[in-house]
């Protein structure tokens, strides 16, 4: 338990630290329908490098330490293809979904649909979501997710690739 309150903590001072730097305001979490820490791994089709290449990119995300109780706990996985990908394009722009899934199953699964914007703050990658929950619980709510991630190691992207990158974040429900 001392661990993911640690992750959480972390998640939070880099969050607030790369709003602060990005010139993001952080939500106000009193209003919030909705409140949850992120940890999300992005894994590879295939090893990715300096050199531009189609890579088919998988997410899969765990929802924690929620503040709505009915809905504490969940996950979501997403899937896209994205042409002319490499470590010096990590900063794809565009538009998604994602269906949050509640580890309660009375609780209807939320959908998600946003925006994607992203960016370099220091040496990490700063991923905004930002759209709404379309449907199921929370529905016609605004909705943010912000990530970060520490950039690719430089000799791995010239060599090998990357396989993965691990984010962490925050989710708000009813901004």
């Amino acid at each position: 338990m001392n661990g993911i309150k640690a992750v959480v903590r972390i998640a939070t001072a880099c969050l607030v630290a790369s709003a602060a730097l990005s010139g993001v305001a952080p939500a106000a979490h009193a209003d919030a329908g909705q409140t949850c820490a992120v940890n999300e791994v992005v894994s590879f089709s295939q090893p990715v490098t300096n050199t531009p290449q189609t890579v088919t990119v998988t997410v899969q995300g765990q929802l924690f330490n929620c503040t709505n109780g009915s809905a504490a706990t969940g996950s979501y996985t997403e899937t896209a293809t994205l042409p002319d990908y490499s470590c010096t394009q990590v900063f794809y722009q565009g538009s998604g979904t994602r269906v949050f899934t509640w580890t309660d199953p009375t609780v209807a699964p939320s959908t998600y649909s946003y925006n994607r914007t992203s960016s370099r703050v220091g040496a990490n990658i700063v991923i905004l979501l930002l759209g709404s929950i379309t449907s199921g619980t929370f529905a016609t709510e605004p909705a943010k997710m912000q990530l970060t991630a520490l950039n690719p190691d430089p000799i791995s992207c010239a060599t090998t690739g990357i396989s993965q990158l691990t984010l962490l974040g925050v989710l708000t429900v009813g901004l």
